[in-house]
């Protein structure tokens, strides 16, 4: 009898090593989605699934969730480090969230390794009432935007608010029609912004350094708002180059106790052009302002 008992419980261990060995093995390292698709289809190019929430789990951590073709694909929450690619192609990811933040960022196991990149979307946040966001970056160590379009959110297009360090880096992206534009803030360390060829229009605020911010803006849009660009905490720096700021209440305002520095840029047609403690180096254009305000100091650059 003892040794049925034993055998039993042998296979019984077995059977339970095998089944999390294929729940382990089900996740591939690239998914796919398609309009046309199911979830509860494998998610491989030829039975993909239906939306980024029915790929993820069958998406092994550091993969890649890939569009097939256009349509609608719905919000996500992340939970590990993943790329979404919306594809360039026959394919156009595309998130209509109404009610909702389109995606959210909440990797808890704070590792470097912890890298969300999200490529060649376009996030619709439909004027919903209720302060949604385009992408909410709660935690994780790093997260990257490229070739992104986010509009019409009645919170931030993109919100970074950590208890930790991380880094952000933006490219090729477009915000338009939302409270903020970008608003970065962290408790603890620094969150470290990187930011080329944006263009962020219709807002109330365009972009807010907050606390223990490191922003670099390079090549960019600011326009057609009640501020421009914003530092409004402590210990936040914003580097500016090459960018046109435009039709504000004020174009760029250095509060908070921080400061942000601007080089070969143009502050145009604001009610106030600069406020606060803003830098002058090299190349600046302020012009065309009802208040063209005064730099705290102008400086050639070294």
């Amino acid at each position: 009898m003892n040794k049925i008992r034993f055998t039993l419980k042998a296979c019984a261990f077995l059977v339970a090593i095998f089944a999390c060995s294929s729940v382990a093995n089900a996740q591939a390292t690239r998914t796919w989605v398609s309009g046309v698709g199911d979830d509860v289809n494998p998610c491989s190019r030829t039975a993909p699934c239906k939306t980024f929430a029915g790929a993820i789990s069958k998406t092994a951590t550091g993969g890649e969730i890939s569009v097939l073709d256009p349509g609608g694909y719905g919000t996500l929450t992340i939970t590990k480090a993943l790329t979404v690619d919306g594809g360039t192609g026959a394919g156009w990811g595309s998130v209509l969230a109404a009610g909702i933040t389109g995606f959210t960022i909440n990797i808890t196991t704070n590792l470097t390794s912890d890298k969300v990149i999200l490529r060649n979307l376009s996030i619709n946040g439909s004027n919903f009432a209720g302060g949604f966001n385009g992408i909410r970056f709660l935690d994780g160590a790093e997260l990257v935007v490229e070739n992104v379009d986010i509009f019409n959110f009645t919170g931030s297009g993109i919100s970074i608010a950590q208890t930790q360090s991380s880094k952000t880096t933006l490219n090729n992206v477009r915000i338009d029609n939302t409270v903020t534009g970008i608003t970065v803030t962290t408790t603890v360390g620094e969150a470290v912004v990187m930011a080329n060829n944006l263009s962020i229009q219709k807002f109330t605020t365009g972009i807010n350094a907050v606390a223990n911010v490191r922003f670099g803006l390079y090549d960019s849009v600011v326009a057609s708002g009640t501020t421009c660009v914003q530092t409004s905490g402590a210990n936040s720096i914003l580097n500016a180059d090459d960018i046109y700021v435009s039709y504000c209440t004020t174009g760029i305002s250095g509060g908070g106790g921080s400061s942000i520095n601007v080089s070969d840029s143009i502050i145009a047609q604001n009610s106030t052009g600069v406020s606060g403690t803003v830098n002058s180096f090299q190349g600046n254009s302020l012009i065309n302002n009802t208040v063209p305000g005064t730099f705290t100091a102008t400086t050639l650059k070294q």
